[in-house]
């Protein structure tokens, strides 16, 4: 494990990068943000994300992140618990995304490292973002071979709401095409419908003979063609296989392949958010000075249903615990 200072925030706040290495992959993550940097294995960096700290810090796609305290939407920035409303910010035209000013913002503390895994934590103070009661997050992330297995826990002080999620961008080719050529296999038989401001309908139909059958694989590309703007949708899994790892239980969530590369997606959460990179394109320019493009990286989000607070879904009490776990695993075929 190797450990560098990435750079100093406004706030007079270091910010670290730790390094693992083995003989298949190598992983960077920072504590800004407890996010992925890079994931290289078969000889290219397969996510998103940027050279310095100054690109994390004026970007805002989130890239390799820790989500929370509530990744996703919530409709019209509030909720209501025990009676009591909420107010939380509105940063998404009239919806709260990702948390607010979120976790992914903050510096977290680096609470333990070594030659396969790191672990960060932090404290999101009562009232934080407008969420009640203090919580204390970790964040683990552990590379065996090129498997890259992220680990969340969070237990609160008091009542309140929590879905985490990471929010790294993968694109198999390396960073710099489009996902034109990436196939998708999502093993779910329902998603979420959504309005026009991404914020769910309350309907969760059958994928069946729609765009959002991805049981067989798609080409992104082929899809894309037909006029189709692109993912973000959150699908609700259907296991069909399960993976024992490390004494964990996970379902396959996902499959994806490109060009030389494949990757499987396990999970013990209910559904995963897919995100084709819609908005991406704007940025910063990404690790050597790669442009932005959109359609440039895929998200696989797994976690929690949208707008689960205003539907009185996934609270946790004080001293309950939250836990989350997603493996990503990569090979060539």
């Amino acid at each position: 494990m190797n450990e560098r200072l990435f750079g100093t925030l406004a706030t007079g706040e270091a910010v670290h990068l730790y390094t693992l290495t083995n003989g298949s992959a190598t992983l960077t993550v920072t504590s800004y943000g407890a996010r992925v940097v890079s994931f290289v294995t078969y000889g290219r960096d397969i996510v998103g994300g940027f050279d310095t700290l100054e690109g994390y810090v004026a970007d805002d796609s989130h890239q390799g992140s820790t989500i929370g305290r509530v990744a996703n939407r919530i409709e019209d920035a509030s909720f209501t618990m025990d009676g009591a409303i909420y107010m939380l910010p509105d940063n998404d035209g009239g919806s709260c995304l990702h948390g607010g000013e979120g976790f992914d913002t903050q510096v977290w503390e680096t609470k333990d490292a070594s030659d396969d895994s790191v672990t960060f934590c932090y404290y999101s103070e009562d009232g934080e973002d407008g969420f009640p009661s203090g919580l204390a997050v970790t964040a683990k992330y552990t590379l065996s071979g090129s498997d890259l297995l992220i680990e969340y826990s969070a237990t609160p002080e008091g009542k309140t709401p929590i879905a985490l999620t990471n929010h790294t961008y993968f694109n198999l080719d390396g960073i710099g095409g489009d996902i034109a050529e990436h196939t998708v296999k999502l093993f779910a038989d329902r998603y979420t419908a959504v309005n026009s401001n991404l914020i769910p309908t309350g309907e969760r139909p059958w994928v069946d003979g729609t765009v959002y059958d991805l049981r067989g694989g798609r080409k992104i590309g082929e899809v894309l063609e037909n006029g189709f703007w692109g993912y973000d949708n959150y699908f609700h899994l259907t296991p069909r296989e399960w993976l024992d790892y490390r004494g964990k239980m996970l379902s396959l969530a996902a499959e994806i392949s490109a060009g030389e590369l494949s990757m499987r997606v396990f999970t013990d959460r209910g559904g995963i958010q897919f995100y084709t990179g819609n908005f991406l394109g704007t940025g910063p320019a990404f690790k050597g000075g790669v442009s932005q493009v959109r359609h440039g990286a895929m998200c696989l989000e797994a976690g929690e249903e949208p707008n689960a607070p205003r539907r009185g879904e996934g609270f946790f009490e004080a001293g309950e615990t939250y836990t989350h776990t997603t493996l990503y695993s990569v090979t060539k075929k």
